[in-house]
């Protein structure tokens, strides 16, 4: 399967390109870099950086244009499943692509600017877990 390609400038923002891509049916998690650090257990506070994409591209959320990482707990019904199934288990420091089929993301209703039924693309940078 090809997964979308992910690129970084100079500030470690990513960007996406989904040229030649394949949609997958289930969770990928692929990690772009592997963190040194503790991994993550359910139920921690972590801080990431992050941003995600609609399958077409369109991007609806980054902490990195905010300019400031973001810290919660990770746990189901906390975040959609997608994040807490991909983000468990990684160490600190891992730089994770996670694509997100609807059924682990907002399902097939629709969330602000998320159409429903969409599947979801997601660059996470896991800084912190405490």
């Amino acid at each position: 399967m090809t997964l979308p390609a992910i690129t970084r400038d100079a500030t470690g923002a990513p960007s996406v390109d989904f040229a030649g891509a394949e949609k997958p049916e289930e969770l990928v998690v692929e990690v772009l870099e592997a963190g040194s650090g503790p991994a993550v257990e359910e139920g921690r506070q972590i801080t990431v950086h992050y941003t995600g994409w609609l399958w077409d591209g369109a991007k609806f959320d980054s902490s990195w244009d905010r300019g400031d990482s973001i810290s919660f707990p990770i746990a189901y019904g906390a975040l959609i499943d997608g994040w807490v199934d991909g983000i468990v288990g990684q160490p600190v420091g891992s730089k994770l692509l996670l694509v997100i089929p609807p059924e682990s993301g907002y399902g097939f209703r629709p969330m602000g600017p998320i159409p429903a039924g969409s599947t979801l693309v997601f660059v996470i940078d896991v800084l912190e877990a405490r």
